[in-house]
């Protein structure tokens, strides 16, 4: 992880806009961490005075809000008129991935609300395809979230996974048997499969699971 102290940049600098503030921002928290998102790692980020950010944000809250509305805003929404279940392995896919290329952010997409249109358009879609499947009120709510979840939750393992070469032998494996015996066939069968084959299997229980909820069993 690197430090929260970004060199500060040579030259006059350039005139100061909230999109430059924001480009900033996300460079400080992939390289920080939420903890060090702070108005001055972002104005030593720009080579500015602090006071100088909030012409364009109102607060660290505001700014952490904006950074990640920024990044939900760039995920693609699927065709309303796919199936249900294709649009929720979609988006929980791009979900995945962004956390992926931005890890320091989960911690903010997971915890925050956001008001910005163009952000809430993956969590309506979400919303959308699992009322289109038949889930309503609370169970609709609940729905959401775990998916959410899980597409965050596995990014965490995509993180660990780069460190360990494809297709080694896990020390789940070497477990003894009698004691753990589906650890130990978990891990045999899941060794080889790729992360992305991993995501699609734990993904099938998943909706299984919200049609059996909605009662649809489709």
């Amino acid at each position: 992880m690197t430090t929260t102290n970004a060199p500060r940049r040579r030259g006059r600098p350039p005139k100061l806009t909230r999109d430059a503030v924001l480009s900033a921002a996300l460079e400080v928290l992939d390289g920080a961490g939420h903890g060090g998102l702070t108005m001055r790692a972002v104005a030593e980020r720009l080579g500015v005075g602090k006071m100088s950010l909030y012409h364009h944000v109102a607060d660290r809250a505001e700014l952490e809000r904006l950074v990640i509305e920024r990044l939900l805003a760039g995920l693609d929404v699927p065709d309303p008129a796919l199936p249900w279940r294709d649009r929720i392995t979609e988006l929980a896919g791009s979900v995945r991935s962004l956390v992926v290329r931005h890890p320091n952010a989960a911690p903010l997409i997971a915890l925050r609300e956001y008001s910005d249109p163009a952000s809430l358009r993956v969590p309506e879609a979400v919303m959308a395809a699992l009322h289109d499947a038949g889930l309503r009120g609370p169970a609709l709510v609940g729905g959401a979230r775990l998916v959410f979840s899980y597409a965050i939750g596995f990014a965490q393992v995509d993180q660990v996974a780069q460190d360990s070469p494809h297709g080694a032998v896990s020390p789940l494996e070497g477990l003894p048997e009698e004691r753990f015996p589906h650890v130990v066939t978990a891990a045999r069968e899941t060794r080889g499969l790729s992360l992305d084959d991993q995501f699609e299997l734990g993904l099938r229980p998943l909706l299984a699971g919200l049609a059996a909820m909605a009662g649809t069993g489709s």
